[in-house]
């Protein structure tokens, strides 16, 4: 094995959670009295933490953005949590990593326990040995304390598809795999590199095993 530990985020690497993402998004921005930007801008909410995207974003103030977060929260756990679905050829890629015997994890900006119950209600939540997500109050756009859990072996590679993804890895001391299929771009990292690009889950086996 190349590696023996994978490091994944979760939104826009293991499961496409847009819709439900987008959907509280709205609601939020809308009850703290602000415009709702178009689709384009909502796909920049995922993955960075709620209240930067709202300052960044729509202008927030900071108890306005503390506001949203709070009523994003409560509307994702009640309805958009649900509304994610796997990537395709991601169970087949946990499944046989694991198989393989590396050791698996998730480094997510979620709260730990909404991480959980994703890769539950998914069937997943087997293959991995540590997820490491956000404690409430606490919502930072850096997941360097989240790797500080998530890498559990080493060498180490972080499957991510922002540049915050890109960043923590090489703050860890673990490559990178950018997943093209997610929701980050070129634009996004700009002058950061991964070590590797991948188009689909399955990619990550043979860079592994």
């Amino acid at each position: 094995m190349k590696y023996a530990n994978v490091i994944f985020d979760m939104d826009g690497v293991l499961i496409d959670n847009s819709e439900g993402i987008m959907h509280c998004a709205r609601y939020a921005i809308a009850a703290i009295g602000l415009e709702v930007p178009p689709d384009g801008v909502l796909r920049k909410f995922i993955g960075p933490a709620l209240v930067w995207s709202l300052k960044t974003y729509c202008g927030a103030g900071d108890e306005q953005a503390l506001r949203g977060l709070a009523l994003y929260r409560d509307k994702y756990v009640k309805t958009g949590i649900k509304m994610f679905r796997l990537y395709d050829g991601v169970e087949e890629t946990v499944r046989t990593l694991h198989s393989a015997g590396v050791r698996l994890s998730v480094a997510s900006g979620k709260p730990t326990d909404s991480v959980r119950e994703i890769l539950s209600s998914a069937g997943i939540d087997g293959y991995f040995e540590a997820v490491a997500g956000t404690e409430f109050p606490a919502k930072v756009s850096s997941k360097d304390e989240q790797m500080k859990t998530a890498v559990l072996a080493r060498p180490a590679l972080m499957v991510g598809d922002r540049v915050f993804d890109i960043e923590c890895a090489a703050n860890a001391g673990a490559d990178c795999a950018f997943a093209r299929y997610g929701f980050g771009d070129e634009s996004d990292y700009a002058g950061m590199q991964p070590k590797y690009f991948i188009d689909r889950p399955t990619d990550i086996i043979p860079l592994v095993i």
